[in-house]
């Protein structure tokens, strides 16, 4: 399937062509944009792409976008450390040179601004194969603009690189390799010659890595009401009582299987979702929350060969209110920012001709779906994507 490291290699193209990249658009809403970087470790889960490590606990890296009462003096940085350029430009044998536009992104998030004095609901994100935790940073800025907490996820090994702190690692001896900085290892085979993978062993590694996921989305939710018991600064204003989950390819999975396994999760979007490596036993019984489906027409995904029929009868037994709404025209990194980025996407195949104007569609559509599933706000989010888009569109309404 199309991982999300092909978004880091049309930014190297543009950039080798000398090209600049847009920065973020300025979000709708009214509210102005704090955010912060965190580590969390989970003592409870031994890291599963180092299990030969016993010292090796399970470390994410998260980010926080929350609505903040006044701006900082500072605007936090699109790639948000240097050390991930090198990783980015050895991954691709590329100079590192070449992928320092990436640096100069501009977003509309403050660092460590004061928030905004009041409950909010939380959404979190999960990303897909190979992608980052800001790799939807355009519909993540604008929920928070309209009042929402949304935190999202680096899944160690699974994206594109990770970097964790220092502080947090205690080996007892030497692991044998940079603990604080997770490579991307989640292909089966990435670390053997194997030119073909079988489906047995496909997914061999795909059922453990996406409940890996799932217990990641798991184990915020448990931080976040343990960092509110304890007054920090942004899970104090967490309304833990509405929570919502959304992610992109097996980010999207990842969020089905979270949603149920844990009840404290009310609503629950993909955007494209990979639905392959959920176990059929969930796809059979479906889930009980709000749940809606936007991406590519599912028949022309062809290295998801078997997604359109999971996600019809995942849909048919969903017992609460469920959507599916296939644009035409569009591709698997529609969903993503990069097609706002740059246009240069579509030359390449990975951006179809609904591109040119999905993503702050997308901002309205997402924005839509947790307004009347979280705050039981109406609005036209249903009609507006049906009227701008060719659709093949289902809802069990």
């Amino acid at each position: 399937m199309k991982k999300i490291l092909l978004f880091t290699f049309i930014i190297l193209l543009l950039n080798s062509c000398s090209l600049n990249l847009k920065n973020l658009p300025i979000p709708e809403g009214t509210f102005k944009i704090g955010t912060d970087t965190f580590i969390f470790e989970d003592k409870s889960r031994l890291e599963w792409f180092t299990e030969d490590n016993e010292n090796d606990y399970r470390r994410i890296a998260v980010q926080m976008w929350y609505p903040a009462s006044e701006i900082s003096d500072s605007l936090h940085p699109y790639i948000d450390n240097d050390i991930k350029l090198k990783y980015i430009a050895e991954q691709l044998d590329v100079s590192q040179k070449i992928v320092k536009g990436l640096s100069n992104v501009k977003t509309n998030s403050y660092y460590k601004s004061p928030i905004y004095n009041n409950e909010f609901p939380v959404i979190i994100f999960s990303h897909g194969l190979g992608g980052t935790k800001i790799q939807n940073s355009i519909n993540i800025e604008n929920l928070v603009s309209f009042g929402y907490i949304v935190i999202s996820i680096d899944h160690s090994y699974d994206a594109l690189i990770t970097i964790l702190d220092d502080k947090i690692a205690n080996f007892d001896s030497d692991p044998g390799w940079n603990a604080n900085i997770a490579d991307f290892r989640s292909d089966p085979g990435w670390n053997t010659e194997i030119e073909e993978i079988t489906e047995e062993e496909f997914y061999r590694v795909r059922i453990p890595q996406i409940n890996t996921r799932a217990k990641d989305v798991q184990f915020v939710i448990d931080q976040l009401y343990i960092l509110k018991s304890q007054n920090f600064y942004i899970a104090r204003n967490c309304n833990l009582n509405k929570i919502g989950v959304f992610g992109h390819s097996f980010g999207g999975g990842t969020s089905i299987l979270a949603s149920h396994l844990d009840s404290r999760i009310s609503a629950c979007l993909n955007l494209d979702g990979w639905l392959e490596p959920i176990p059929n036993e969930i796809i059979s019984k479906g889930l009980n929350i709000p749940f809606c489906y936007i991406g590519q027409v599912q028949k022309n995904w062809t290295t998801a060969k078997f997604n359109e029929q999971k996600l019809n009868d995942f849909h048919n037994n969903n017992s609460n209110l469920s959507y599916v709404f296939e644009i035409k025209n569009s591709e698997h990194m529609d969903y993503a920012d990069i097609p706002y980025l740059t246009r240069l996407t579509r030359m390449f195949g990975l951006s179809g001709k609904a591109g040119k104007t999905l993503t702050k569609d997308l901002n309205f559509f997402i924005l839509g779906f947790f307004d009347q599933t979280l705050k039981k706000q109406d609005s036209n989010w249903i009609e507006r994507m049906n009227a701008n888009y060719k659709t093949i569109y289902k809802s069990n309404e």
